[in-house]
């Protein structure tokens, strides 16, 4: 079964993006829709103000209004009427209506019954607690239809608190997080490498203690001069139920090699590469620019 996958139509008006949505094109064929003028409000980043997909298969629709465009009015003209991209493209939401509850699609990953989110989640939310835990985690898990939703620890570095970044789903059991072996050598700052190594515990921690088996993904952000740069980062991939499309970076070539390989590997499918680095400099890649039903 052939899935249809959206990217804003403003992709290909940006310098970062033209030829990521030409690449996609030809990769994906008809099965490339657009969100058409002026639905998108000039955001190329659909995967976090297009629905989500709860293990039911039915679409939730949650709030689109990330903390890290909220008190800017040039960013805040950037966020779109959710409910009217899907009446136009004609897909369905729970209720047809925005859930109150703040999650961009990027900061949640899902298989099966089992979802990750961020803890971010809580700061962008209003902290009421029910049974030693925010109230919106609980809402979260029951409007998705989840048996079990993991909370890790944001990356301190990371302004948007994603984890389509940081980690992804292979199976029920296993999942891929990012090589960060070397980081010893690479930080310079004591005082980042404290902070680094005690959210790198903390996170693998809650994976573990949740029963799941990790497999590093080579990822090279670490050596990234600007910590808003998504350079390095091969964990923001495209999956589908064919293929995968993972993004690439000219400059590091042996490493694209290891992160395709690794990816072939762990889902035995066929990885297309599409070089990203304009695009990862402003904090997203493939998985942010696209969004399939």
């Amino acid at each position: 079964m052939n899935q249809t996958i959206y990217i804003s139509a403003y992709l290909k008006k940006t310098i970062r993006g033209k030829h990521i949505a030409a690449e996609l094109k030809s990769i994906l064929g008809d099965s490339l829709k657009e969100i058409p003028d002026p639905l998108h409000a000039k955001n190329e980043w659909c995967r976090d103000y297009m629905p989500v997909k709860a293990s039911d298969g039915t679409h939730v629709l949650f709030r689109y209004m990330p903390s890290y465009l909220m008190g800017s009015i040039k960013y805040e003209k950037t966020i779109p009427d959710q409910l009217t991209i899907c009446k136009a493209l004609d897909i369905k939401v729970k209720d047809n209506m925005v859930q109150e509850i703040i999650l961009d699609g990027g900061a949640i990953e899902i298989f099966s019954k089992k979802g990750i989110i961020s803890d971010r989640v809580f700061y962008d939310n209003y902290p009421v607690w029910n049974n030693g835990s925010p109230l919106v985690y609980h809402q979260i898990k029951d409007l998705l239809k989840l048996d079990e939703l993991i909370v890790v620890p944001a990356h301190p570095w990371d302004f948007t608190g994603h984890v389509d970044g940081m980690v992804r789903f292979i199976n029920e059991s296993t999942v891929l997080v990012n090589d960060d072996s070397e980081a010893d050598e690479i930080i310079d700052s004591e005082y980042d490498l404290k902070t680094y190594k005690l959210w790198q515990k903390n996170f693998k921690k809650s994976l573990e203690n949740s029963g799941l088996t990790t497999i590093p993904l080579t990822c090279t952000a670490l050596d990234n001069d600007d910590d808003d740069s998504a350079e390095g980062i091969y964990m923001n991939f495209l999956k589908l139920t064919n293929r995968i499309i993972m993004p690439s970076f000219d400059s590091r070539n042996k490493y694209n090699k290891a992160a395709k390989s690794i990816l072939e590997k762990a889902y035995g499918l066929p990885v297309h590469e599409i070089e990203a680095l304009e695009l990862a400099m402003k904090g997203g890649i493939i998985n942010c620019v696209t969004w399939n039903e």
